[in-house]
């Protein structure tokens, strides 16, 4: 198989895995049969065995086969994919630092503050903001697999968590929910939240967007250079 095969055969191997053993029929049978202690580490284990290996092909074929578009070369597209990027890392950062109560191993239950003020999901949205920054500027095939197969993986994963959290902890998650959005802005603009400034994480939001420069400015030396260097 070309290398675009396998990396598509990589997100499918790892996102169909991913999404079966957490759904709901398999992810209680195994519980009940071997506990959820021991549950994490296999669910784990299962998801660096599949996607350490989809890694390791990508970066091995970086910037190969045809080429779908170039959008680097249209003004100010850099720009934005850099913007985005730094949008990113803030957000995963904050999103470590302030996590989402949806989140798996979270047993709190609270309504939306923070972050999750804006997103139900800041993880997962920073990763798919991370996914399109690198899509817009890379634009051979196996880029183009690989960072779409994390962006689409990053919005299904977030929703399939919503459907089975929806399922077995609206006690616990209800006000959550009902404060949040899964898209981000989309509770506030509907009008049942606000944001509100100070509670955001701006020690982690500052961290996150100082490693985003200073990983850009190591990337030439790092990586191959994108489809218009």
């Amino acid at each position: 198989m070309s290398a675009a095969s396998w990396i598509a055969f990589g997100w499918v191997l790892f996102a169909g895995s991913h999404m079966v053993l957490s759904s709901l029929p398999v992810r209680s049978k195994l519980i009940a049969r071997v506990g959820e202690k021991a549950f994490v580490p296999i669910y784990s284990l299962v998801a660096f065995a599949t996607f350490i290996p989809l890694v390791w092909v990508y970066l091995a074929h970086r910037h190969a086969g045809a080429v779908v578009w170039n959008l680097a070369a249209a003004p100010g597209v850099r720009q934005l994919a850099m913007l985005l990027a730094v949008l990113a890392f803030a957000v995963i950062a904050g999103g470590v630092l302030q996590p989402s109560p949806a989140l798996v191993g979270s047993k709190q239950a609270w309504g939306a503050r923070g972050l999750t003020r804006i997103t139900r999901h800041p993880l997962f949205m920073g990763i798919a903001l991370w996914s399109l920054s690198h899509l817009l500027i890379n634009g051979f095939l196996t880029d183009v697999l690989f960072f779409g197969g994390m962006l689409a993986f990053s919005l299904a994963g977030a929703a399939h968590q919503d459907a089975r959290k929806r399922a077995t902890e609206e006690e616990r998650l209800g006000q959550f929910f009902a404060e949040s959005s899964f898209w981000p802005f989309g509770a506030i603009i509907a009008g049942r939240n606000r944001l509100i400034w100070r509670e955001l994480p701006w020690i982690a939001l500052v961290i996150g967007a100082a490693a985003a420069v200073g990983i850009y400015a190591l990337h030439p030396w790092a990586f191959a250079q994108s489809l218009s260097q």
